[in-house]
């Protein structure tokens, strides 16, 4: 086999450069979809609209006027479904984490 044989592997830790860089983005929403190839996921926020009323009523009969609220995107990626899996495992155990010292309680 050539020089860039792919069953020989070597491990080699990843430094994440520039990702103080960039900016802080908050998520509230998420939506996934798929194809044969690829998972895309896309993170949004969304803020309660303000409805404004002399009263409840008032109030209520604003909010049955919306017919949606907007969820603006804040980023969409594609990853493969390996890749996905890795996301979740990652994501669980960060879950974890967070429980344990007793976040947003």
């Amino acid at each position: 086999m050539g020089d860039n044989d792919t069953a020989r592997t070597v491990a080699v830790p990843l430094l994440w450069v520039g990702l103080d860089d960039l900016p802080l983005l908050s998520s509230n929403q998420a939506i996934a979809q798929f194809d044969s190839d690829h998972v895309y996921l896309a993170f949004g926020s969304a803020t309660p609209p303000v409805l404004m009323g002399q009263d409840e009523d008032a109030v209520r009969d604003q909010a049955k006027q919306l017919s949606y609220v907007p969820a603006r995107t804040v980023a969409r990626l594609a990853v493969s479904r390996r890749f996905l899996g890795e996301l979740i495992d990652v994501l669980e155990k960060t879950a974890a984490k967070f429980d344990a010292q007793g976040g947003e309680q």
